[in-house]
C-alpha cells in the first residue's frame, strides 16, 4: 500500500483535495481535506490494512470497510455522532469522508491536560454519548470502542446560539462500527478482538461477540477515566490490564460522590448483571444537575378514557367520501393540502394528518389566579400593572406547570432570545394554536442560578425526548424578577418545534386515544388508523396497526413531489435492514404537503402489515440488550 504521509495536495476521487494530517492510529490516519464540490472542509479517513493479508482476506476487509462505513452513514443526524457523509474509493481502498469538527478536543486530551472533570460535567458527557450509542443499539449497529479518545468536545465561540453553550460533544469513529448479527470481526487486530486494553468488557475479552452491554462496559470505563484521570484498569502492562479486566474489581474513584452506582452498574463484570441502557440514563440525568438543583415535576394528568371519540378535523383536512366536513372557523385560501402515505412496495394511502392552523398567533395574557404554598401568586396586581412571572416581555402571570401547552410569538425570530409573547393554551383543541408544551420544570437555588443554569439543565432533562422526534428543540424560560419575588424559583422546560408548530402535546402529556400528528409523533409510538385520515395514538401492547421507527430529513433542495416520491426509497435506504423485515412486516413512508412546505422536511416512517393484520409488541426494542431490562 502506498505511503501517502506526504500526500498533501492529493486529490482522492476526483473530490477530495488533503491538505494535512490530522491525525492517525492502528486503524488509519485521518485527513482535513477540502471538498472541491460543496466547497468546504472535510475530515477523511484512509484505511490501513495489515501488509500480510492473503489477496483473498484483504478483498473481504475492503469491501467490508465499505459496508460497515455506510451502515454508520445511517447516524449522521444524530446530534451526538461525528458525521459520516460517504465512503469513495481510491485505487481501490476506501476512504471514509466524516464530518470536520473544527477546534474539537478528545475527553482524553483534555482529562490529561487540565484534570478529572467535576461529576456533572462527567455525566452531561454521559448522557450524550449514551443517548448516541443507544440510538445506534436501536437500529442495529454497535460501536464496538468506546474510549476517551474517540469522545471529541468543543467549546463554545462568543456567540454560540442556545442550545450549544456547552459546546458539543460526539462519538467519533462509527465509520469502523459493526451491526451485532453480522457474525465477522470489524477491521481486525492480530487477536481477532477489536477494542482497547481497560476500555474492553470482560466477556469481550473471552472472545464473546459484540453486544449492546459491552458498548455500555465501554462506556462506564470511560466516565470512569473522565471523573478519575485514569483507567478503572490501569495498570503496568497490556497483560496486568486485562488480568484486572477479567479477574478484579475497581476501586470507585476518591471524587465520584453521585456517580459511583452509576460506573459500578455498568463496569458489571457480567452482561446479565450490568446496568442497562435506560437505567443509566435515568441516573446520569439526576447526578448532572444533583450538586445544583432539584428537579420539580408534576405527573400528567389522569389518562382519558380510551374509547375512542371522533375528534374535530383540523382545517383544510381532506376527508373521507360521504363524511360530513366538520365546522371550523373560516380562514383565508390556501392550496390544498396533499398528504400521502407512500408503502415500499408501492401501496399508497391518504397522509393521516394534514394540518393548516392560520391565525390566532398572538395571544395576550391576562392576570389568572394562581397558589403556591396556600397563597396568592399571581392574582394580585402590582402597583404598576399585572406581575408578570417571566419578565417584561412575556405576559404570563400564571405559574407554568409541566403539560401546559403555549402559544407564542417571537420578535427575534423562532428560538432565539425571549419570546415576545406566551399563553396558555389547549393542548388537544384543533382551533388553538400549540407551539410548544412545558415538559417539566427545574427548580433553582437562585434567580441567577436559574437565569444562568436552567435552559441548559432544561436541555439535559429533554434531551431523549428530543431525540426521539423529528424536528424538536428544547427551550428553558426562566422566571424574571418578580417571578422569583412571588414565589416562581423553577424553569419551565418546553418542547418546541423548530420550524412549524407541535400541533398537539408530547411525550407522556398525549393520551391513548387521541390523535396524533407527525409534528409530535416519537420513534416507538404504536399507532391505530382511524380512518384514512387520521392517526390514533395506541397501546405498544396490544394490536396496533403501525409503529414509528424514525424519520428521515429529505434532502436539500428537494421539493415536496420529489419527496413524496422518493419517501419510500428515504425510508428503506435508512431503516429496511432493521425494521420491516419480520413475517408479513413492510415499512411505510408517510408525507405532509402543508407541513413540508412551511419547513418540516421530513418522512416518517413505520412499520406496518400490508396483509392488513395487526402488529403486536415494540418493533423498536432492542433484542440485543432486551434480558437486561
Amino acid at each position: 500500500m502506498t505511503n501517502f504521509d506526504d500526500s498533501a495536495g492529493r486529490v482522492i476521487a476526483g473530490r477530495y483535495r488533503l491538505l494535512n494530517k490530522i491525525g492517525a492510529g492502528g486503524m488509519g490516519r485521518v485527513w482535513l481535506a477540502y471538498d472541491l464540490e460543496l466547497a468546504c472542509e472535510v475530515a477523511i479517513k484512509e484505511i490501513i490494512f495489515a501488509q500480510d493479508l492473503s489477496e483473498t482476506e484483504l478483498a473481504a476487509r475492503v469491501s467490508r470497510a465499505r459496508s460497515e462505513a455506510r451502515m454508520a452513514a445511517r447516524l449522521r443526524d444524530h446530534p451526538h455522532v461525528a458525521t459520516v457523509h460517504d465512503v469513495v474509493d481510491e485505487d481501490g481502498w476506501p476512504w471514509i469522508v466524516m464530518a470536520y469538527v473544527p477546534g474539537a478536543t478528545t475527553l482524553q486530551e483534555v482529562v490529561r491536560e487540565h484534570g478529572p472533570l467535576d461529576v456533572q460535567e462527567t455525566a452531561r458527557i454521559g448522557l450524550a454519548v449514551l443517548d448516541a450509542l443507544l440510538t445506534g443499539h436501536r437500529i442495529g449497529i454497535l460501536h464496538r470502542d468506546v474510549k476517551p479518545a474517540n469522545i471529541l468536545l468543543t467549546t463554545p465561540g462568543p456567540d454560540a446560539p442556545y442550545p450549544e453553550e456547552h459546546g458539543q460533544i460526539l462519538l467519533a469513529d462509527y465509520g469502523i462500527a459493526l451491526r451485532p448479527d453480522s457474525g465477522e470481526p470489524r477491521l481486525t487486530s492480530a487477536s481477532g478482538i477489536v477494542g482497547t486494553a481497560g476500555f474492553l468488557a470482560p466477556e469481550r475479552a473471552r472472545g464473546a461477540p459484540p453486544s449492546a452491554p459491552a458498548d455500555l462496559f465501554a462506556l462506564g470505563a470511560t466516565l470512569y477515566f473522565a471523573v478519575s484521570g485514569k483507567g478503572p484498569f490501569d495498570r503496568d502492562s497490556e497483560a496486568s490490564t486485562l488480568t484486572a479486566l477479567l479477574f478484579e474489581a475497581p476501586v470507585p474513584p476518591e471524587h465520584a460522590r453521585e456517580l459511583t452506582p452509576v460506573l459500578t452498574g455498568l463496569l458489571a463484570k457480567t452482561p446479565e448483571e450490568r446496568m442497562d441502557g435506560e437505567e443509566a440514563a435515568r441516573r446520569l440525568a439526576e447526578v448532572a444537575t444533583a450538586a445544583r438543583r432539584t428537579v420539580v415535576e408534576t405527573p400528567p394528568a389522569p389518562p382519558k378514557p380510551t374509547v375512542v371519540v371522533p375528534h374535530p378535523q383540523p382545517p383544510n383536512t381532506p376527508q373521507p367520501p360521504n363524511t360530513p366536513q366538520p365546522p371550523h372557523t373560516p380562514e383565508p385560501p390556501r392550496e390544498p393540502d396533499s398528504p400521502h402515505r407512500r408503502s415500499r412496495k408501492g401501496l399508497i394511502a391518504l397522509l393521516a394528518v394534514a394540518l393548516l392552523l392560520i391565525g390566532g398567533g398572538v395571544w395576550a395574557g391576562t392576570a389568572m389566579s394562581g397558589s403556591k404554598d396556600g397563597k396568592n401568586v399571581a392574582d394580585t396586581p402590582s402597583p404598576t400593572g399585572p406581575v408578570k412571572l417571566y419578565g417584561e416581555n412575556v405576559d404570563l402571570t400564571k405559574e407554568l406547570q409541566p403539560g401546559d401547552c403555549v402559544s407564542t410569538v417571537w420578535a427575534q425570530g423562532k428560538l432565539k432570545g425571549v419570546p415576545s409573547s406566551v399563553g396558555v393554551v389547549d393542548c388537544v383543541d384543533t382551533a388553538e394554536q400549540v407551539d410548544g408544551q412545558v415538559v417539566k420544570t427545574d427548580a433553582a437555588t437562585s434567580l441567577d442560578d436559574a437565569k444562568e443554569n436552567g435552559p441548559a439543565r432544561c436541555k439535559d432533562l429533554l434531551a431523549a425526548t428530543v431525540h426521539r422526534m423529528a424536528d424538536a428543540q428544547a427551550y428553558g424560560l426562566p422566571p424574571g424578577e418578580q417571578g422569583w419575588d412571588n414565589g416562581v424559583h423553577s424553569t419551565a422546560c418546553l418542547i418546541f418545534n423548530k420550524t412549524v408548530t407541535l400541533y398537539g402535546p408530547v411525550d407522556t402529556f398525549r393520551n391513548q386515544g387521541e390523535v396524533v400528528w407527525l409534528t409530535n409523533s416519537s420513534i416507538g409510538d404504536c399507532l391505530n388508523t382511524k380512518d384514512t385520515t387520521t392517526l390514533i395514538l395506541g397501546d405498544c401492547s396490544a394490536p396496533h396497526n403501525e409503529q414509528v421507527v424514525g424519520f428521515v430529513k429529505a434532502p436539500a433542495g428537494m421539493s415536496y413531489t420529489s419527496a413524496y416520491d422518493q419517501s419510500p426509497k428515504l425510508c428503506t435506504n435508512k431503516y429496511s435492514s432493521t425494521y420491516g423485515n419480520g413475517p408479513g412486516q413492510d415499512l411505510n413512508a408517510w408525507t405532509n404537503k402543508t407541513d413540508y412546505t412551511d419547513g418540516f422536511r421530513y418522512v416518517m416512517c413505520t412499520v406496518y402489515r400490508p396483509d392488513g393484520k395487526k402488529l403486536t409488541g415494540d418493533v423498536t426494542a432492542p433484542a440485543s440488550f432486551r434480558f437486561t431490562r
